[in-house]
């Protein structure tokens, strides 16, 4: 349940940002030029500066959203994600602790006369631990802590299928960018799986909604992806027994469009892994990349994003950084983004980039929300205060520069708007 009054949650900064009327007409003529399908004018590039842009996100109190569970207490929202088209890009879907998925009009603010356009709905007996929009919006995958992926039809909020196969916590789940088939998973028991909607299908009663929906089985499953071969044989030797430790995979994402390639994350391993999953071969990691520091200590990745071109790759590491790498050499980073007060801390830490790639958006352990430009000369990273804990799930409009979202765990998700 979502409370939607004009209740003061927390207050904001207000103070006006004192931005010439000159630089401030430059920034609504440059915001009108671009497209997002289109970033070029002319023959020339378009590109939006941060300066001008990135002070003028506010989250004004009738765009903050409090999450309640049936009981009343507090209850917390974990990860979000924007729809592509639906409503002019302003459909938010936000999975929360209680296992339910609320879908909140963007465009609207949370006066109570607007309850109507926000709406909420159970989809796990336990936490959702990720929610993606399918390309055209018609529906939505959740993953969970009870080891269970969904699929959802967004109009009529009904299960379409399930997908089992996961013996523990679902820590991440995506789609392929352009076959609506494939969905890729990666999973707390160490293993990343890759399932198509149109084979391993069987019929089977779902108890839970009373309709017989159609149950996946993974058609590749690579398990221990990230553990450290090395590493378990010499325990194997010494004690005899198979250690039981399991590295999680904190994220799997198909390589761009390729169908065959597919990138992973660890968590303790600290490393990234190309891996190779053509049909009818068994799965092979064919690059790496480790994180470590100069003591050797591993730092784990907490998510990952591609760009829209698909040729960069984003990742939070626990080391209190974001890199970017090249899809064509993932052996070593192109850039690292870091500042002084931004701070990973956990696991459920994510990052979104812009609709036109220029900026990258992360979640803090420290309640903060971080923005880099991505094309800009200097790391630091502008902030945004508002929330009180710490700030997991974060996303950026798909369709419109103007709009991100954030979940925290003072139970509160906030709609950032380009306020001008």
């Amino acid at each position: 349940m979502l409370s939607s009054g004009k209740r003061k949650i927390h207050s904001l900064d207000e103070k006006p940002c004192k931005i010439q009327q000159k630089n401030g007409n430059n920034m609504n003529r440059a915001l009108k030029m671009r497209h997002i399908r289109n970033q070029r004018s002319f023959g020339r590039s378009l590109k939006v500066s941060g300066k001008l842009i990135l002070p003028l996100f506010k989250s004004p109190n009738n765009m903050i959203y409090q999450f309640i569970f049936p009981d009343r207490e507090f209850c917390t929202p974990f990860q979000c994600d924007f729809s592509h088209r639906a409503y002019d890009g302003h459909l938010l879907a936000i999975g929360d602790e209680e296992g339910r998925l609320s879908l909140l009009r963007t465009d609207m603010d949370n006066d109570v006369r607007n309850q109507e356009h926000h709406v909420s709905f159970y989809c796990h007996k336990q936490t959702i631990s990720d929610v993606k929009w399918s390309a055209d919006d018609s529906m939505l995958l959740t993953s969970s802590h009870d080891r269970v992926i969904r699929l959802w039809d967004s109009e009529t909020r009904t299960s379409l299928a399930e997908f089992s196969g996961h013996t523990d916590v679902v820590k991440s789940v995506n789609w392929h960018p352009t076959n609506e088939h494939l969905i890729i998973t990666g999973s707390k028991d160490g293993s990343f799986s890759i399932w198509d909607t149109r084979y391993q299908q069987k019929k089977t009663e779902n108890m839970d909604d009373a309709l017989n929906i159609p149950v996946y089985s993974p058609i590749c499953n690579v398990a221990a992806a990230h553990n450290d071969v090395k590493t378990v044989t010499k325990t194997v030797s010494r004690s005899g027994v198979r250690p039981l430790f399991i590295r999680s995979v904190t994220c799997a994402v198909f390589s761009g469009n390729d169908e065959n390639r597919v990138v992973t994350s660890g968590s303790v391993d600290g490393s990234i892994k190309l891996w190779d999953v053509r049909a009818g071969r068994t799965a092979k990691a064919i690059e790496s990349t480790i994180f470590e520091n100069e003591s050797g200590k591993r730092h784990g990745i907490t998510d990952m994003k591609i760009d829209r071109s698909g040729t960069r790759l984003f990742s939070s590491c626990m080391d209190n950084s974001v890199y970017m790498h090249y899809l064509s050499d993932l052996t070593k980073p192109a850039r690292k983004f870091v500042d002084k007060d931004y701070k990973v801390g956990s696991f459920d830490i994510r990052i979104a980039l812009s609709p036109n790639d220029e900026f990258l958006l992360s979640g803090s352990h420290d309640q903060d929300l971080f923005v880099w430009d991505v094309e800009g000369t200097s790391n630091k990273a502008y902030q945004y205060q508002g929330h009180s804990k710490k700030v997991t799930g974060v996303t950026w409009s798909k369709r419109h520069l103007n709009q991100f979202a954030s979940c925290s765990e003072d139970f509160t998700a906030r709609i950032w708007n380009l306020e001008r």
